[in-house]
This record gives structure tokens, sequence and C-alpha cells, in this order.
């Protein structure tokens, strides 16, 4: 009876070394990916940026703001160019979700902390990120239907364009105001804190497994 106790004492002492070190492994990639992703959200707000900027200068411009046509011709040009997308790499949350050693990840809290972050990239993603979208394609779709030929190729403007004409056509104004970059750019404000706090909590983590 003993030696079967022990027997069982260590394999359950075998089971989780083995496991604590799985945890390390999916801890440490999970860090991995999350850095990965934290590059690609640094790219789309520098972009954003850029755009949120512009169209508070074009804001200024509905506003009566007296703006140089060259000025208001880039500040147009920015609302054209797309945000890069954000699509989270997700290799080890994967293999730890259909292995189902999601669980071999002891501490609790930061197991939930992992899932809601990866639950708070899928609803950015389906969400504020496919609205912005939609809300861009409608504007490009207005604008070239307003003004037929606008772009030689790769948004860059055919000849002479009237940009007052075009800013002040009903229907551009109103697609432009309602176009949601300052909305998506601090969306991804949110996305990059959001990111940047489970990257720390799981380097803390890893701290303890040290110890």
């Amino acid at each position: 009876m003993i030696g079967i106790l022990l027997a069982l004492q260590v394999s359950h002492w075998n089971n989780e070394i083995a496991d604590r070190k799985l945890e390390k492994r999916y801890l440490s990639e999970l860090i991995l990916d999350l850095r990965t992703d934290s590059l690609v959200i640094a790219r789309a707000k520098k972009s954003s940026d850029l755009q949120a900027s512009a169209k508070s200068k074009l804001l200024g411009y509905y506003k009566e703001q007296k703006i140089k046509e060259d000025s208001l011709r880039y500040y147009f040009d920015q609302q054209w160019r797309n945000v890069p997308k954000f699509n989270p790499i997700t290799t080890t949350l994967d293999e730890m979700k259909s292995t189902g050693n999601i669980g071999v990840i002891k501490n609790t809290a930061i197991r939930r902390k992992i899932l809601e972050t990866y639950n708070y990239y899928t609803t950015h993603i389906n969400n504020i990120q496919e609205r912005y979208l939609i809300q861009q394609d409608a504007l490009g779709n207005l604008v070239q239907s307003t003004t037929p030929d606008i772009f030689i190729s790769n948004f860059e403007y055919s000849g002479e364009l009237d940009i007052t004409s075009l800013l002040d056509n009903f229907e551009v104004k109103n697609r432009l105001l309602g176009n949601y970059a300052s909305g998506f750019n601090a969306a991804l404000d949110s996305l990059k804190t959001v990111n940047a706090k489970l990257i720390t909590e799981i380097r803390l983590e890893l701290e303890r497994h040290k110890n």
C-alpha cells in the first residue's frame, strides 16, 4: 500500500513538473505573440494619428477657418489612407485551446486576463475595425462616384482637383464627418493599453516562477 501511495505521489510530482514547464513555455510564447501584436498596433496607431489629425483640420474648414487648398488636399488625402488592419497572432492561444491545456496556466487571474484580452481583440476586429472599414469604403465609393477619374492610380490625384467643391458636397461632407477616424484612433489607444498590460502581467508571472 505504501509503495502504491509513493508511486502515485511520484507520478503527481512528475505531472506537476511537466505542467509547470508547459506553463512557462506557453507564457513565454504568449509574450512573443503579444509583442508582435504590439508592433502591428503601433504601426496602425501611427497611420491613424495622421488620419485623425487631418480630419480635425478638415473640421476646421467646415467651421469656416481659412486653410490653403494644398493643405486641404493633403488633409483630404489622409482620409483615403486605410489604417493597417489588426490581425492578432493567436498561435499559442489556439494550441492551448485545441489541446485542452489552457488550464495549465495555474494562476486563474492570469488565465482570465489572457482570455479577456483575446476576446477584446475579437470585439475590436468585428465591431470597431469592421465599422471603420465600412465607413472608409462608403466614403471612397461616394467620392469616386461624385468625382469620376479623381485618381490616376494608388490614390494619386489626376490633374486639378476642385477640393473646395468636393468638400462642400453635402453627401461627401456627411460621409467624411462620419468616417469614424477619431473614434477608431481612440480605440487603437485602448487596444495598445490592453496589449501592454497583459504583457506586463505575464512577465511578472514568469518572474514568480523563477522564485
